[in-house]
């Protein structure tokens, strides 16, 4: 007999970020009451992520792009790999609470003309200190959304050309087919450090032209 297919895939993006991924493993792992796959997509790191990963490999599925791509290749990735109806990304440098996915997809599941929805999010330092509730649909993130995989795939993806502000971009292009929900329960945990790759000039450049074009 086939083991039923999950309800939702944990997509974990991550490059270079082994010596947090452990802990948001961990997290995405022990969530509560529902049927979920995690899967771990490496973008070619050159730290200690596949040691790390080891341990976990009976209940994680790796995998790993050809080169580095950037985190829009290695999310369309995860989700041409993914076997649930629903999925929801992480980044390898943060973590979840134990009741994200079920409450998220509960939500999808009464709201059919939800394209997605969000969850708001705690920053938090590297000690795991609480610094500032954050409201998701004031200041997004590009994690922390749980998507319909069908609708998702339907739209194309990301841009696989964009190496940062994936989600941004794919706002925009969707305009109002882009229909977004959001659930005020803070979920999620975005760690701030001084490796945040939103801090990058690279990044603030994207972003601009994201939003100009």
């Amino acid at each position: 007999m086939s083991r039923r297919s999950p309800d939702v895939s944990i997509i974990i993006t991550n490059y270079n970020y082994g010596r947090y991924l452990q802990r948001c493993i961990r997290s995405c792992l022990n969530q509560k009451n529902i049927s979920h796959e995690v899967i771990v997509v490496d973008d070619c790191s050159s730290d200690n992520t596949e040691e790390v990963v080891k341990p976990f490999l009976d209940d994680v599925r790796f995998v790993s792009t050809r080169k580095n791509s950037g985190v829009s290749a290695a999310a369309n990735l995860g989700v041409k790999k993914a076997k649930g109806q629903f999925f929801v990304r992480v980044d390898a440098d943060d973590f979840v609470n134990e009741n994200m996915a079920s409450f998220m997809k509960t939500y999808l599941e009464s709201n059919h003309d939800a394209f997605c929805v969000s969850c708001d999010y705690v920053l938090i330092d590297n000690q795991e200190n609480m610094l500032e509730r954050k409201y998701a649909f004031q200041e997004n993130i590009s994690c922390g959304i749980m998507y319909r995989k069908d609708l998702f795939l339907q739209s194309g993806g990301y841009n696989e050309s964009m190496r940062h502000c994936e989600e941004e971009e794919l706002r925009k292009r969707l305009g109002e087919d882009y229909k977004i929900h959001h659930l005020q329960i803070p979920f999620y945990r975005y760690r701030k450090h001084d490796e945040n790759k939103t801090l990058s000039t690279e990044y603030e450049k994207i972003l601009r032209e994201v939003r100009e074009n």
